[in-house]
């Protein structure tokens, strides 16, 4: 059998509608209105997602590396797509009209719909240890290889030259970061759990999606890093409340775009 070509591999690949600013509307109305419909099952998961942020907050400065707290407080969201699929799956069943259980969802969830997501996991995990090397090279930069104590890394980074050097490249490298997971990621769990889709054609399909509205998908993009800037600035409480959100109507933005 001959090859396929770029064309005929196009066929297969789902078709993405082009996202509009009433797309978005609608989907975070029907985010919230899932998350108040079943609160107990977002709950949960941000809150599984907000002690793994806490405890690893809380090995990193028993270590002495409290310098990679801001790192990891904003690398940690790059993991969240994963983390909400179970939300994927609460929209998912909502908008059947079945009732919600975790039966119903380990029943959709199979084998091999958390297989694929895995693949993607592990690709964010990844990208994740990249960017807390980067941190740790930008202080290296920046304050030498002596390790400060927490409190004298607060004051040096408000009050000293290095201190706006570190947190302006350090800005500039995480927004990269920020970039690339979300232009990945933006619909292609959901996706996955949906259709049992391959990860590599999820991730394509996240990736047109962003193409064709870069200004309004990543200024979706910018309003997620906002409501979890707002998550950290409670000591990850807030996530617990945000990230069902964000989980929620991710779903539903899928929907809207991806036929």
């Amino acid at each position: 059998m001959a090859d396929m070509s770029a064309e005929d591999h196009a066929d297969y690949l789902p078709v993405v509608r082009r996202p509009t600013l009433e797309d978005l509307k609608i989907a975070l109305s029907k985010g919230w209105a899932d998350f108040k419909a079943a609160p107990t099952f977002g709950l949960i998961v941000g809150g599984v997602y907000t002690f793994g942020g806490l405890l690893i907050l809380y090995v990193v400065s028993a270590l002495g590396y409290g310098f990679l707290g801001f790192p990891i407080m904003a690398g940690f969201a790059l993991i969240g797509p994963y983390a909400a699929i179970a939300l994927y799956e609460v929209s998912r069943l909502r908008e059947r009209g079945e009732r919600v259980s975790w039966e119903a969802m380990a029943r959709d969830l199979t084998p091999g719909v958390m297989r694929e997501c895995s693949y993607l996991g592990i690709l964010l995990i990844f990208l994740l240890a990249i960017w807390l090397k980067s941190g740790a090279v930008v202080y290296a930069i920046f304050f030498g290889m002596h390790l400060l104590s927490l409190p004298a890394f607060m004051e040096a980074l408000f009050s000293t030259s290095s201190g706006y050097g570190f947190l302006m490249l350090g800005h500039v490298i995480g927004a990269g970061f920020a970039i690339l997971v979300f232009s990945l990621s933006v619909v292609s769990f959901p996706l996955m759990v949906d259709r049992g889709t391959d990860f590599i054609t999820a991730l394509i399909t996240s990736i047109r999606t962003v193409k064709l509205n870069p200004r309004l998908m990543l200024g979706w993009g910018a309003f997620i890093g906002v409501m979890l800037l707002i998550g950290f600035l409670t000591v990850f409480i807030g996530l617990m409340i945000v990230l069902p959100i964000l989980g929620h109507t991710s779903w539903h933005l899928y929907r809207r775009v991806v036929v």
